[in-house]
């Protein structure tokens, strides 16, 4: 199957990951699993962080679609109904880990209440549809870019890889993510399409 990319699709499928890793540079880190730490010391950073993050969502979400351009099996269509899941509960968890975390330090509030508000049984809900939906997602496309573009194994193992270290978005984990993608993109734009049979030559 022949799929022809203009250059503004080849653009945002490399270029928004590229841009999403570059941002993830700034993303605070800790030792520990305590959130309130880790923002108290970074506030400003975690903000721009995840206020960013919650563009380059639904961006990453479209360069998915794009990369699944021309394709209308199965496999193709779980994967396009998955990026909304994946778009409405990730971004729902950024606004509250992110934004919410960030303005509930910065306005003074007890580390042990922000603790609480990060573990809450609906942010975790959250976060793992929104992960699991991106996995489904990215999933779905692989197998679809193998049966119906025929792309190299490579492409689906790379998508699945990627999945999770961008779920986790932080640093090293959001960058080793995007960049499994980016190779997957490559590879899969690399893929020529199968000649086609030669029509015989007409007697004259």
């Amino acid at each position: 199957m022949e799929r022809n990319f203009s250059r503004a699709a080849v653009g945002l499928m490399v270029g928004v990951p590229l841009a999403w890793a570059l941002l993830l540079l700034l993303h605070p880190t800790g030792d520990g699993d305590d959130f309130y730490p880790v923002v108290a010391d970074n506030t400003t950073e975690w903000l721009v962080v995840h206020v960013g993050t919650l563009v380059f969502v639904p961006l990453m979400a479209a360069a998915i679609y794009v990369l699944l351009n021309g394709l209308d099996g199965t496999a193709a269509r779980v994967s396009r109904i998955a990026l909304g899941f994946f778009v409405v509960f990730y971004l729902a968890f950024e606004v509250l880990v992110g934004i919410g975390v960030g303005v509930l330090v910065d306005e003074g509030v007890e580390a042990q209440v922000v603790e609480d508000f990060v573990d809450s049984t609906l942010i975790v809900a959250f976060e793992m549809i929104g992960t699991a939906s991106l996995l489904i997602a990215l999933t779905a496309a692989g197998i679809a870019l193998r049966r119906e573009a025929g792309a190299p194994l490579a492409v689906p193992i790379l998508l699945v890889l990627a999945a999770i270290p961008i779920s986790w978005h932080v640093t090293p984990f959001g960058q080793v993510g995007l960049a499994l993608f980016i190779a997957a993109v490559i590879l899969a734009m690399r893929v020529q399409p199968a000649p086609g049979p030669v029509s015989p030559a007409r007697s004259t």
